[in-house]
């Protein structure tokens, strides 16, 4: 079928369906679009789809001239021997022009059920607006008519007015320009251009049509003629209006342009272009009906229309932009422009603006170390514009100009976000180190850059990187402050910033008090949140994380400054999670994804899939998403513990403990010890459910030991929970219903950890249970269920329901665990018998001819309906059920 069209998935499905209806029903569809659009690369798709399911292929084009010629070219395609047809049917076909048309339609609705006799038939019309408008009529009619044939007609057209010309019963399929996520990917698959900002030009003035990506992102392309013929049918004045409309910014009046080229008034030189149909203008803006014109009609003395356009532009920002475009070289009255304006951008947070601006002003500098310090800036923009790969970019020219440790200080913050948004965050750590080893003058910098290499360590969960935070915190100067550094930590968010990296040093030191500071609105107000997000995070506060972070990425999108939120954003979905906001997590995972963030940010794709497919386990939404092709992005410690905990989880809701207990154990070194100190002790109970399961109580308790010591004398209360809960499922003695009770003692820890509380209150259930202790275990189980269904964990809550004997249950509740084995399926009654036997998975499935995964699955669900945890209780409800 060959390689996917990029952008094109959900249109590369609708043709292959419309090429399926065809075994059913004759149906006939025009994709409709402009020039570029992609229309021959989804008619190919088709065909590669018709191929594929044994159809045979029929294509006819433009090529030949006249009345009927493309369904002369079709006849002799398919084969079809006028003789073999009736008479007067092959008589008029073969003298088409002179015909009757309702003769020659049934002349072909003859022809395609004779081709269709073997198989179903696709017939490819590529550019059908340019065929003859007779053979168009009779075809389609002819295809509608054919109610015993098995054929698709699918026609490309620019024209999108032509499938109403053809009459009822012809579908207009629309496409539509690529969106900026598939056209940013469509151009890295080219010859693009390595400069960032040369690649955000192509992506801004190709606007999504492929065609104009190809061409404009290689230098080397030409225009196709189509376009420059056109414009050079114009009259002069109409070519040098355009010129000036096509090297101005959309929003430019035409006003404007009429005045920087000096046309007359009653805008009357602009009506030809209008004519042609090259352009339209509404509500006094001019737009060009396809970007390969723009590009055509930018020839000729651009500078001096750049020129023009800076002398007639009345806002700043446009007139700086032309005044750069005209001024090449060094020109430091451009470049203190230049930054100006890039202040009004940062003031109004367009930092993609601001970038941009900043970025020229460097070029222009009538110094290196004046372009130095503005690169730097740039870094800073860029980063919060969310490019990482440009402020990387931007790093490099900023260091390479300069050894001031403040100008250097503030590009490595900047680069320090992006590495850990490219998710290098070793790499962070060490950029940033370095900048505050250097002990920037102005304080802010130095505190910045050691927050930033916190951050990079929150991430790695080296405990080298943690060692030297306290070492890095103690090189900030309190001195002075400088004008490049006005946008870092302020003076009024030191000590929370402290505060943090200390945090990140040692959880168990953190003071969760310093986090509790009033809310407020600009940028500044964004960092403080962060920060007191990720306190609130490591101290285990996790609602109070949620709330903050969350309103923080909110913020940062509001800003235009998504850059800012991204450091965090692993940490802000845990946080959501922990606390049960889940629908909250889904939206900002959705959210993301729709804004194409994921695409481009590789820490995001290490964790978005992941944290999908943790949701889909908790709440037994059947698998995890497929991958879409593309390789996965590998971080290091908390990353990797994202995505181990993830597949952890998917294991263990089709009840493949032995899959499960892998994944979990891989959270932990050899010794015991958490490959990520943060998160690994957070997955505690699940490690010990699973290695109770498969028989590896030793190991479970080697690193519950671990973690013990690893809590230090003070653990938060939730790491009390999740120790004394994990203690309680390793625990094979009367003993563990001490540790389960502990850990449901505080029940304050249900409205912040409610999944986790909830967890707790089942095993304690089953475990009273077990022992035949069913009025004790009766309000755990039904609380847990009611935690459960209002998160939506809905095997949890089948399991914890069903563990409720009938007998104490309320009046409407579900029938007796002794009818429940009537309610499986045949199937699963087997596998419960085969199980309580004694036979294993594999056993089980070569038995059934099933795979180990699948019996694992059923068996879940089986024990989740009849209220069982294991196959011993199994065992023993099947020998009363039957007994």
């Amino acid at each position: 079928m060959g390689h996917p069209i990029i952008g094109r998935e959900r249109e590369s499905a609708d043709v292959r369906a419309l090429v399926d209806a065809a075994a059913h029903r004759p149906t006939v569809s025009v994709l409709c679009g402009e020039a570029g659009i992609g229309k021959t690369a989804l008619l190919e798709t088709a065909a590669g789809h018709a191929r594929d399911r044994g159809y045979r292929i029929l294509r006819a084009g433009p090529a030949r001239s006249g009345p009927f010629a493309l369904v002369d070219g079709l006849l002799e395609q398919g084969g079809i021997e006028l003789t073999s047809l009736p008479p007067p049917l092959g008589r008029a076909l073969s003298s088409a022009g002179a015909a009757d048309e309702s003769l020659i339609v049934t002349a072909l609705v003859f022809a395609l059920e004779s081709l269709t006799r073997d198989g179903p038939l696709l017939v490819v019309v590529d550019d059908a607006d340019r065929a003859d408008a007779e053979s168009l009529r009779v075809l389609t009619a002819s295809v509608r008519s054919a109610a015993a044939a098995r054929v698709v007609l699918l026609a490309g057209a620019r024209d999108v007015t032509l499938a109403a010309r053809l009459g009822l019963g012809v579908a207009r399929y629309d496409i539509g320009r690529l969106s900026d996520d598939a056209a940013a990917r469509l151009l890295a698959g080219m010859r693009a251009p390595r400069d960032t900002r040369r690649r955000h030009d192509v992506l801004r003035r190709a606007a999504g049509n492929p065609l104009a990506i190809a061409v404009l992102g290689d230098h080397r392309a030409r225009l196709p003629v189509e376009f420059t013929q056109q414009v050079q049918e114009l009259p002069e004045a109409t070519r040098w209006l355009l010129l000036h409309a096509a090297v101005a910014d959309d929003a430019e009046p035409i006003t404007t342009m009429t005045r920087a080229a000096t046309g007359s008034d009653d805008l009357t030189a602009w009506a030809p272009a209008e004519r042609m149909g090259l352009i339209t203008v509404r509500n006094s803006l001019v737009r060009f009906r396809h970007p390969l014109l723009r590009a055509a009609c930018a020839t000729g003395d651009v500078d001096r229309a750049h020129r023009n356009l800076a002398d007639a532009a009345t806002d700043p920002y446009r007139r700086v932009e032309h005044l750069v475009q005209c001024t090449p070289g060094r020109d430091e009255r451009v470049a203190a422009h230049l930054e100006e304006v890039a202040g009004t951008a940062v003031a109004r947070t367009d930092y993609l603006a601001a970038t941009r601006m900043l970025q020229a002003a460097a070029e222009r500098s009538g110094s290196d170390e004046t372009a130095a310090r503005r690169y730097a800036r740039a870094v800073f923009t860029a980063h919060r514009s969310g490019y990482p790969e440009w402020t990387l970019e931007l790093h490099e020219k900023a260091t390479a100009m300069t050894c001031d440790p403040d100008i250097g200080g503030v590009a490595a913050c900047g680069a320090g976000f992006a590495l850990i948004h490219l998710a290098q965050p070793v790499r962070a750590f060490e950029v940033t180190a370095r900048a505050a080893q250097r002990r920037p003058a102005d304080g802010q910098i130095g505190l910045t850059a050691v927050v930033i290499a916190a951050a990079a360590a929150l991430l790695t969960g080296a405990a080298g990187h943690r060692e030297r935070l306290p070492e890095l915190l103690a090189t900030v100067d309190h001195g002075g402050r400088g004008p490049i550094g006005e946008s870092m930590i302020s003076d009024s968010q030191t000590d929370v910033a402290r505060a943090s990296v200390l945090a990140v040093s040692d959880p168990a030191a953190t003071d969760p008090a310093v986090i509790h500071q009033p809310p407020g609105a600009g940028p500044g107000e964004l960092i403080q949140m962060i920060i007191a997000g990720t306190v609130a995070f490591l101290a285990d506060d996790s609602a109070r994380a949620a709330t903050e972070l969350g309103a923080a990425w909110d913020m940062s999108s509001r800003l235009g400054a998504p850059g800012s939120g991204l450091a965090p954003f692993p940490s802000t979905i845990l946080a959501m999670i922990d606390s049960g906001q889940w629908s909250t997590a889904d939206r900002l995972l959705s959210h993301v994804e729709r804004a194409g963030l994921v695409s481009r940010i590789p820490l995001l794709q290490s964790v978005v899939p992941a944290f999908r497919a943790t949701l889909r386990a908790l709440r037994q939404d059947g698998p995890a998403p497929h991958a879409d092709g593309r390789a996965p992005v590998c971080g290091t410690g908390m990353t990797d513990s994202i995505q181990q905990r993830a597949a952890g989880l998917a294991a263990l809701a089709v009840s493949d403990h032995e899959t499960a207990y892998l994944h979990f154990r891989s959270m932990f070194d050899d010794n015991g010890d958490p490959r990520h100190y943060f998160l690994g002790p957070r997955s505690l109970p699940q490690l010990a459910l699973t290695a109770a399961r498969t028989g590896r109580i030793g190991a479970g308790c080697r690193v519950l030991q671990r973690c013990r010591e690893a809590a230090g004398p003070a653990p938060t209360s939730r790491m009390v929970m999740l120790l004394a809960h994990a203690a309680g499922l390793l625990d094979e003695t009367d003993a563990a219903e001490a540790r389960f009770r502990q850990a449901i003692e505080d029940p304050e820890r249900a409205l912040v950890w409610p999944l986790e509380y909830a967890e707790a209150q089942l095993n304690l259930g089953l475990w009273l249970r077990s022992r035949r202790r069913v009025r004790e275990a009766r309000p755990h189980l039904r609380a847990a269920r009611d935690v459960f269904l209002r998160l939506g964990a809905r095997a949890h809550a089948e399991q914890a329901h069903h563990s409720v004997p009938a007998g104490l249950r309320a009046a409407g509740e579900l029938d007796p665990e002794t009818t429940a084995f009537a309610g499986l399926t045949a199937q699963r009654q087997m596998i419960a018998r085969l199980a309580a036997g004694g036979l294993s998975n594999p056993q089980i499935a070569e038995r059934l001819f099933l795979s180990p995964r699948t019996v694992g699955s059923h068996l879940y669900r089986i024990y989740a309906q009849l209220g069982v945890g294991s196959r011993h209780q199994l065992r023993a409800l099947i020998g009363a059920t039957f007994s």
